[in-house]
């Protein structure tokens, strides 16, 4: 009983330790209202080039508005980028002492990450959120049902990409040199992933780019939930294994790396 008890114990002091972590980098995020900005309007420059400028020139893709066609890329497209700077947020953490204060408390070093994987969570289901409840202004009118489905896809996507920046991290112990490194394997895997163009139209040795850029699947899954299967890259249940797998995968890393 004892035994059991501790375990509790441990468990609720842990379950603290992440939701304290998440609400200090939640906090920090209200207090730096230039970073919010920041990321408005680079969703507001993919909004106006591609949504914008280009749905009269290219007129619609598998009989769907092309403004409406790129609406799941360009959501997806924050996703990824919110979530990859939660390892600059996690190197920082590192660089300047917070993050040795916080792993000489008395729980599993695994908490911190998870923090971070939390907060960056939920920016991201409220900036999804807003940005879908603003799907008919793009041609894209879904159901109340289709717009939780496709929050929760951007929910899975922020765990994913969030979990590949701390990995970074993790492995990149220079902040100097992990920002090189996000800014170098971002571009291409924002513009590798179909999120602005159809996937099915590419040459061969492009095609097998975008199959194993892990923002395609998150991008396909998303556009398969709000738009219909017509121009899948891939089945819907191969997306979800996908992601599934990524996020086992570079949770094992991160843990094998930190440890318990």
């Amino acid at each position: 009983m004892t035994t059991l008890a501790a375990g509790q114990d441990r468990m609720i002091g842990s379950l603290r330790a992440v939701l304290v972590i998440a609400a200090r980098d939640l906090q920090r995020q209200v207090r730096r209202p230039g970073l919010l900005v920041s990321n408005a309007a680079q969703v507001l420059f993919f909004v106006v080039i591609y949504a914008v400028g280009f749905d009269t020139m290219v007129g619609t893709v598998d009989g769907v508005p092309f403004s409406a066609y790129v609406l799941p890329g360009i959501i997806s497209i924050q996703v990824a980028t919110v979530g990859i700077t939660t390892g600059l947020s996690y190197a920082w953490d590192r660089e300047y002492g917070v993050l040795r204060e916080m792993l000489v408390a008395p729980v599993p070093r695994m908490c911190l990450p998870a923090g971070k994987v939390v907060g960056t969570t939920a920016i991201v289901s409220v900036q999804s959120l807003v940005l879908l409840v603003c799907a008919p202004v793009f041609g894209l009118r879904p159901p109340v049902g289709t717009i939780a489905l496709a929050a929760s896809v951007y929910v899975l996507g922020a765990v994913v990409f969030s979990l590949l920046g701390l990995f970074l991290a993790t492995v990149l112990r220079r902040v100097q040199t992990l920002q090189a490194s996000v800014q170098l394997a971002m571009f291409p895997m924002l513009f590798l992933s179909g999120s602005v163009f159809r996937p099915g139209g590419v040459p061969g040795w492009l095609g097998a780019l975008i199959h194993v850029n892990p923002l395609t699947y998150l991008v396909d899954l998303a556009r398969q939930v709000l738009i219909g299967p017509a121009a899948a890259v891939a089945p819907i249940g191969l997306d979800l294994v996908v992601l599934a797998g990524l996020v086992c995968a570079f949770a094992g890393c991160i843990r094998a790396k930190i440890g318990r």
